[in-house]
């Protein structure tokens, strides 16, 4: 997998991969390994609803630490996740930039409006991570099953009872885009954790997410012309 193409998927981070030691600080959650049953009824109740809906729309902050900065990297905008489309990821700040993840491609364009297209038939792990982009908003336990290695547990009780779920990538192609996945949520996502093989960690918060249960307007198929 090309430079380029990482960056772009670390870019969307649609949102949100064992053996071996675990670490000293190492997430709880990967202590209790799902099988497919169990993450359906886990995740069963919050996928329902999205499982008629043709998407998703919302608003995020993302933060990306690195090494070697002693502060993070912080970004805000705004996304839009169609069924039978793909993603839609607006940045608007610090800089104004689109990125679109299909199942036939990937493609961004900067503040200057210079675009860099990538084609699945290039790369074939464009594909996958769409497949797997897909699956994570849709919280496809099924799909998602297929290309990690799941974890899962209940978090909180009562009314504000929630869950997290942990991934592993079985697949060497996005093993190289990000060593696991950290997703926390109740009626959908509401904070994706990745982090990457070299130390990285990009944190993805969605404080505001809506069922499109009325479908998708013009203005939004427009945005994947």
């Amino acid at each position: 997998m090309s430079l380029k193409l990482r960056r772009l998927l670390l870019s969307v981070t649609l949102l949100l991969l064992g053996g071996g030691a675990r670490a000293a600080d190492e997430p709880a959650v990967f202590a209790h390994p799902l099988n497919p049953a169990a993450m359906s009824a886990l995740l069963g109740p919050a996928a329902k609803p999205l499982a008629a809906a043709p998407g998703l729309r919302g608003r995020f902050e993302q933060r990306k630490t690195l090494p070697d900065l002693p502060r993070p990297l912080l970004s805000t905008g705004e996304f839009l996740f169609a069924r039978d489309l793909g993603v839609w990821w607006h940045t608007r700040t610090p800089f104004d930039s689109v990125f679109i993840l299909t199942r036939d491609g990937a493609r961004s364009r900067d503040e200057g409006g210079a675009e860099t297209r990538v084609g699945a038939d290039q790369q074939p792990g464009v594909a996958v991570a769409a497949r797997i982009f897909f699956a994570l908003f849709a919280l496809d336990f099924e799909a998602l099953a297929k290309d990690f290695d799941t974890y899962g547990i209940v978090t909180g009780s009562g009314p504000t009872a929630g869950w997290q779920v942990g991934l592993r990538p079985k697949l060497a192609a996005m093993s190289a885009v990000f060593r696991e996945a950290v997703i926390d949520g109740a009626a959908h996502a509401t904070r994706i954790e990745l982090q990457d093989t070299h130390g990285d960690r990009t944190e993805i918060l969605l404080p505001e997410v809506n069922i499109l249960s009325d479908g998708l307007t013009a203005a939004d198929r427009q945005r994947f012309d």
